[in-house]
């Protein structure tokens, strides 16, 4: 966890707004696979870094930005949803135009198979009548057979003609019975289509139903997919808003964190060319020995360093800032013990610093070290002596605090300097 205190400004917050759709709205957010659980866990720790990041912000401002991190998270998912349900649906709306044209092809193929049928039938019924045309007038026309016909010729001529002439209705009989066979032929081949087409027509329409329901799922989903990303868009554009609506009292706030951190500085310097005419007097007197540096100050608590001293770059204004000591994270209420001996100069609250104590050690490496405790939950020294491994204190989250932690520092001659080095 870092704390906000000692940093200067060197853009307008206003440009957090600015910075929001380059910084928070860049990445899309967890990956769209996965199970929810560890969509979840996934977002939780994204959160949680963010936090961390904008750890000494003001905690409206903090929250608006994490609520605005977590709609773009979910307009992410949601634009990958539309994504998916629009390429859905465009799929489905190619099957049902496919299957709309198979169907009308079908159906063309049916009636244009009825209409053959039908004209098969008449084609049947004229050579039906035709066949019994040239059966009456062959066997049946004056009442004579063909074999009566050839028997009453009077002459050979004569026989031969009638006999031609009976041969000729003959063949003009059998024409027809084969044509009668063909036309029926033809007739059952296109019943028998008819029936292949129908079946085929009937399956095609099961399936296009099947098609037109898997069309209007894909439309609706797309439908609500829409409506999602548009109220996402809607909340996110109102949240940019509200972040907004808060750069004026957040430059306000850090002015007044600038302020407090020039006071301490000031007040710590003023100490440290004491501390230094007075150790200038003792060495000369022969009575001092500078002590060393690097081991010379004892934890201040038992608990992991989550985050160390050095420059940070913040993720919505854009610009680094110095992290001016070390975060231990720890329970609330964990004891917080005096780095060295030395003097309490400053007990108390302390604006974003929350509860802070702050001890001078004296002239240690040839500077005066200062130690300051800070995000305390309750203060036990106000002023005085304090001797090394003494209880100060108990660990807290007030101030500018996204969680229970204790905030180290180490000031030398006033300036902020690396705690690892003393340690």
């Amino acid at each position: 966890m870092v704390t906000r205190p000692a940093f200067r400004v060197h853009v307008s917050l206003l440009s957090v707004v600015c910075a929001l759709g380059v910084v928070l709205g860049g990445p899309a957010g967890p990956a769209s696979g996965g199970s929810t659980s560890d969509k979840k866990r996934s977002v939780d720790a994204e959160v949680a870094e963010l936090r961390g990041q904008l750890e000494g912000a003001a905690d409206d401002l903090v929250e608006a930005v994490v609520r605005l991190r977590r709609l773009q998270i979910d307009l992410a998912e949601a634009r990958a949803v539309l994504s998916a349900a629009a390429e859905s649906r465009a799929t489905a709306v190619r099957k049902d135009e496919e299957m709309a044209g198979r169907l009308a092809f079908a159906e063309a193929q049916v009636t244009k198979t009825e209409r053959d049928i039908a004209a098969q039938r008449d084609a049947e019924d004229r050579t039906r009548t035709a066949l019994g045309r040239i059966a009456r007038e062959t066997y049946v026309g004056n009442d004579l057979s063909g074999l009566s016909i050839a028997l009453q010729a009077t002459t050979p001529e004569q026989f031969t003609e009638r006999m031609t002439a009976a041969g000729a209705a003959l063949r003009a009989q059998g024409g027809a019975m084969s044509r009668l066979a063909v036309v029926q032929a033809e007739l059952r081949a296109r019943r028998s289509k008819l029936d292949a087409l129908r079946g085929q027509l009937s399956e095609l329409k099961e399936a296009s139903a099947s098609v037109v329901a898997e069309r209007t799922a894909a439309e609706r989903t797309a439908a609500e997919a829409e409506r999602r990303v548009s109220q996402l868009v809607t909340a996110e554009a109102g949240q940019v808003g509200t972040i907004r609506s808060k750069m004026a009292a957040e430059r306000k706030r850090l002015a007044t964190l600038e302020k407090e951190q020039a006071e301490l500085k000031a007040l710590l310097s003023g100490r440290a060319k004491t501390a230094r005419q007075s150790a200038v007097r003792r060495r000369h007197s022969g009575a001092w020995m500078p002590p060393r540096s690097g081991g010379y100050l004892s934890y201040p608590v038992s608990g992991p360093a989550t985050s160390g001293f050095g420059m940070r770059y913040h993720p919505i204004l854009h610009y680094s800032r110095l992290h001016t000591g070390m975060d231990f994270g720890i329970a609330c209420g964990t004891p917080v013990r005096a780095g060295a001996d030395g003097d309490v100069v400053s007990s108390g609250r302390a604006g974003g610093y929350g509860n802070r104590v702050v001890i001078d050690h004296g002239v240690v490496g040839g500077g005066d070290l200062a130690t300051t405790y800070n995000h305390l939950s309750s203060i036990v020294v106000s002023r005085g002596r304090v001797s090394r491994g003494q209880v100060i204190a108990y660990s807290g989250t007030t101030g500018l605090s996204t969680g229970c932690h204790l905030h180290f520092e180490t000031l030398l001659d006033g300036r902020y300097v690396n705690p690892v080095s003393y340690l």
